[in-house]
């Protein structure tokens, strides 16, 4: 990936192929910080119900394939933050402390390799074992006085593991909630969002039960997931998909329902996409009128009717459709 922060920071001022490297890698950092903290918590539970605790290969790859990309794309990402000074703010907060939770980790891996591969607990069942035979006095004076200093020092070091764990766990629930806000400055990112849809296996099996409309959620704390689904369903109207531009009205719809949205205030809030999607059309011409006319169809679909209704103001009848698209076939 580029060094980001030799580029212009704000969107609008980063040539089109960094920016969709940018948005690449937001989505990428995204899914590693969600599937890393899954997998410390899973670890986290295992080794609590286990008694042998953590294990280095396990650390390992937490680090190494979860938490190392989060890590770096933090760095390039936030750092150089142009956004609002809260979101900057918090930004480089979250940079700030998943760093210091990154070391923490590494310093734990080191521990556990070091208590794995130095088996303390054999070497103290050898020495017993010679001390009841009588035969420590073949061993060079203070052999007992190193051994017993070797044990108050492994003794100590897994306290410190232990207590390096606890902080662990603490820190990553406190950035969880910074992240959950920082991922709000990506509520009006199509590609972000459409990217994230794009995923929606991976979150099924990461938030069982929720999927991706868990993460929706944190992004549009307000709404939830029916946001998410009104920008999608005219992001894809916008590229020509039409059928999935149906299928994500009918998630929100869906999700409006979950969330006990009154009708007419969800009635309000598509109305509301569906002025800032027209408004963004730049000029007249085919594709706008295209884009038109799918948005005057799909609403005269019955998965539309919870969003605009039956009001013959809402859409258009049938001989006005066929004008519309005799237009663009024509080219006019």
């Amino acid at each position: 990936m580029p060094e980001f922060c030799e580029f212009p920071q704000s969107d609008d001022a980063v040539p089109a192929h960094l920016l969709r490297l940018r948005n690449q890698e937001r989505v990428e950092l995204i899914m590693s910080f969600y599937r890393g903290l899954k997998v410390f918590r899973d670890l986290s539970r295992r080794s609590r119900a286990a008694s042998h605790g953590f294990r280095y290969d396990d650390m390992d790859q937490l680090i190494e394939t979860h938490l190392r990309q989060v890590k770096d794309s933090c760095h390039r990402l936030f750092r150089e933050s142009k956004r609002n000074e809260v979101d900057r703010v918090l930004q480089v907060v979250f940079d700030m402390y998943f760093g210091i939770l990154f070391h923490i980790l590494l310093k734990a891996k080191e521990n556990l390799r070091l208590r794995e591969n130095y088996n303390i607990r054999r070497l103290e069942g050898l020495l017993n074992d010679l001390r009841a035979a009588h035969q420590m006095s073949h061993f060079p004076a203070g052999v007992s006085r190193l051994f017993n200093r070797l044990a108050e020092e492994f003794k100590r070091e897994t306290e410190e593991l232990q207590g390096e764990m606890a902080g662990a766990r603490y820190i990553f629930n406190q950035i969880e909630k910074i992240f959950n806000r920082v991922i709000q400055v990506y509520q009006d990112n199509p590609t972000i969002i459409r990217s994230l849809y794009c995923h929606k296996d991976f979150f099924a099996e990461l938030f069982r039960g929720q999927g991706i409309d868990r993460l929706f959620s944190r992004i549009y704390p307000k709404n939830g997931p029916v946001e998410a689904y009104f920008l999608l369903g005219f992001d894809f109207l916008r590229s020509g998909h039409v059928v999935q531009s149906l299928e994500a009205f009918s998630n929100a719809a869906k999700a409006a329902r979950q969330r006990r949205i009154p009708l007419p205030r969800l009635r309000q809030l598509y109305g509301r996409h569906r002025e800032r999607a027209l408004a963004s059309l730049r000029k007249p011409g085919d594709a706008t009128l295209a884009f038109q006319l799918r948005l005057r169809e799909c609403e005269e679909t019955p998965v539309m009717h919870p969003l605009v209704g039956e009001s013959p103001t809402a859409r258009p009848t049938t001989e006005r459709v066929g004008r519309q698209r005799a237009a663009v076939a024509a080219g006019t």
